[in-house]
């Protein structure tokens, strides 16, 4: 029997939670809390392990793991804080997700308590999001997936409540990894030789902790959205226009890279040009990687943050729903 993985327990709940808020069947939400009360009951708070144990189970346990923030753990946690922008009285979604953010440096290289000194000088630290293992070990890889991290970061910097953010100095703390984490994630994508980041590359374990060449089975590229997204998020909580200048360099080397007669495919190494591109297209291409390079680049309100947000796949729920 498989364990069940953390981000497809945790990536349903504001979908069906929206589906009780419109048709009045209270089901949806029902089975989506379950399963969310479910993750909660194994005990663990702030970064939990990638793997439950298995549905049969009469309890919830977490199963030896790694702790990680991309593949297989993700949604998750976006959705703490976005099921609280749906439901802002149900205050359980904030604070969850207020001690992942907490519990985050333990899964950022440098460490960000070790580089401060290079911030007040104002030099912008390329954080990276690794993987700790099951026994405390490292494994020195970043997922892109990872990327969307900054961009959950932007958007709690501009919806957790001011006292919330200044206390444990997260206002500082939380800016300083929105900002350190996007650059490595653009580095991902300007590093190669074209212009497309790799799905995953090897981080140094030596200080500074720069990225390594990826070995052949992350040198791929399915044009992922998580920079682009967390590039329409940063925009959106700074407006300085580097966030769109970087994601005009995204939106060209998928155009010079990746564009077919009848659509964008997936290249099988970024490194290598002419490119050698798959027979296929993602759908998150177009429902998630041009939709925010077009939100990046467009007013305000084209996309009204007071009243809506993004699910996991950039499609737009109501705030306040519930």
């Amino acid at each position: 029997t498989q364990p069940v993985i953390l981000s497809e327990a945790g990536s349903l709940q504001v979908e069906f939670r929206s589906l009780t808020a419109r048709t009045g069947d209270i089901r949806f939400q029902k089975a989506a809390d379950k399963a969310f009360q479910a993750v909660q009951s194994a005990g663990i708070r702030g970064i939990l392990p990638v793997f439950l144990s298995p549905p049969g189970m009469h309890k919830v346990q977490a199963v030896a793991s790694k702790f990680a923030f991309g593949a297989l753990a993700d949604s998750y946690y976006e959705y703490l804080l976005k099921q609280w922008l749906q439901q802002p009285s149900d205050k359980n979604f904030k604070e969850l997700f207020l001690e992942v953010m907490d519990s985050l440096p333990t899964i950022i290289r440098p460490s960000p308590s070790s580089v401060k000194d290079a911030e007040q000088r104002g030099t912008v630290v390329h954080y990276k999001l690794i993987e700790v293992l099951s026994d405390g070990s490292v494994d020195w890889k970043m997922d892109h997936l990872s990327c969307f991290a900054p961009g959950l970061i932007a958007l709690g910097l501009m919806e957790v409540p001011q006292h919330d953010l200044v206390k444990k100095d997260r206002n500082a703390t939380w800016w300083r990894l929105a900002e350190g984490i996007t650059a490595s994630c653009f580095e991902l994508w300007a590093s190669t030789s074209t212009g497309l980041a790799p799905e995953f590359s090897k981080v140094s374990s030596k200080a500074p902790h720069k990225f390594v060449e990826a070995g052949s089975d992350g040198r791929h590229s399915f044009l992922r959205p998580e920079t682009a997204e967390s590039l329409f998020y940063l925009y959106r909580l700074t407006g300085d226009e580097k966030y769109r200048h970087w994601g005009s360099k995204l939106f060209q080397a998928i155009l010079d890279h990746a564009k077919v007669p009848h659509g964008f495919s997936s290249v099988r190494d970024v490194k290598a040009i002419p490119t050698s591109k798959m027979d296929e297209m993602q759908t998150f291409v177009m429902a998630e990687t041009f939709k925010y390079l077009f939100l990046l680049f467009s007013p305000a309100a084209a996309f009204d943050m007071n009243h809506f947000f993004l699910n996991t796949e950039g499609h737009p729920l109501k705030r306040h729903e519930l």
